[in-house]
């Protein structure tokens, strides 16, 4: 997990826990005020006999100290509260004439409603709610620490997952040709190989680089060797003899064709013993058939470009 997706998962962990909190936490206190306000309307209403408050229909001034003291013991009940009692009148008041965060509640009564002004203080990040929002904050880092190594647990799971399919998963046969000692061999067992004659071998290797590059050509008995691969094996024939090996004369590609073919197979056959699904792209095919029949076919390496040769001493 990088970096800025570790700090996006743990940022809106932390808003999404302290959105939940804050909902409630205003939801509750406003519940709370509800049930406190009722109770203090209950209260106001069961001390109005006692009240001395002003009347303007009698022309009487009420006795303000009275009322105010009144209104402090009912803030002293209300001090772990957001609510406050401001002031407690009669007749009509405008509310323009409210503060802001000021509401009125009216008690009807026989001489006409009686107004109790209220505020609200809407302080809701009280210290003891910000050791909420810390908590919050240590859970958010937890949950994105835990996911975070959830997360590279799962990656290094699919990392070995990965080198271990490629560990398992076995590498191409390769056939391979040696110049040197003039033998045929592959990678799967490169100590089992089989000596090769210089007229097969050269042809062979002619063969394989003709038909890499023609993949659609038709090669036919009853027909001459083509001389662009005639060039290729001597071209392979002069190079047994620069690495040394003692050669009377050089061959003729065109003479004994198929005893020529029949010694590359049967190499093959010997090479590839043990995977006889692989001669399809390696082995010139055989000539099925009797008489004029047998001449129609074509030796050529028509999916040779699916193998892999080897050519040491090149």
């Amino acid at each position: 997990m990088s970096r800025l997706k570790f700090s996006a998962v743990s940022s809106c962990i932390f808003l999404m826990l302290s959105l939940v909190f804050y909902i409630s936490m205003i939801n509750k206190t406003e519940r709370v005020s509800e049930q406190q306000k009722v109770q203090i309307e209950k209260q106001i209403a069961l001390d109005l006999p006692l009240l001395d408050l002003p009347n303007e229909l009698y022309k009487h001034a009420g006795n303000k100290d009275a009322l105010v003291g009144y209104i402090d013991s009912l803030n002293s009940y209300l001090r772990m509260s957001n609510l406050r009692v401001i002031d407690i009148s009669t007749g009509e008041i405008a509310h323009s004439d409210l503060k802001a965060k000021q509401f009125i509640s009216s008690l009807a009564t026989s001489e006409g409603p009686v107004n109790i002004i209220f505020s609200v203080d809407e302080h809701y990040l009280t210290p003891s709610n910000k050791i909420f929002f810390l908590f919050f904050l240590l859970i958010s880092l937890f949950v994105a620490v835990w996911l975070k190594v959830v997360d590279s647990k799962k990656n290094n799971v699919s990392l070995n997952k990965s080198i271990n399919s490629a560990a398992s998963m076995p590498m191409p046969l390769a056939v391979i040709i040696d110049l040197r000692n003039k033998t045929l061999s592959h990678s799967y067992n490169k100590e089992h190989s089989v000596q090769l004659a210089n007229k097969p071998l050269c042809f062979y290797l002619a063969l394989v680089e003709y038909c890499s590059a023609n993949s659609d050509v038709i090669l036919n008995h009853n027909k001459n060797v083509p001389d662009e691969l005639i060039e290729l094996a001597n071209k392979y024939f002069y190079r047994l003899t620069e690495l040394g090996h003692t050669i009377r004369k050089r061959p003729n590609f065109n003479n004994s064709l198929e005893k020529t073919l029949s010694e590359i197979r049967a190499s093959l056959d010997d090479v590839l013993n043990e995977y006889p699904e692989e001669k399809e792209i390696y082995y010139p095919p055989k000539a099925y058939g009797e008489g004029s029949r047998s001449r129609l076919h074509s030796y050529g390496l028509i999916n040779i470009a699916k193998g892999n040769i080897e050519i040491i001493g090149k």
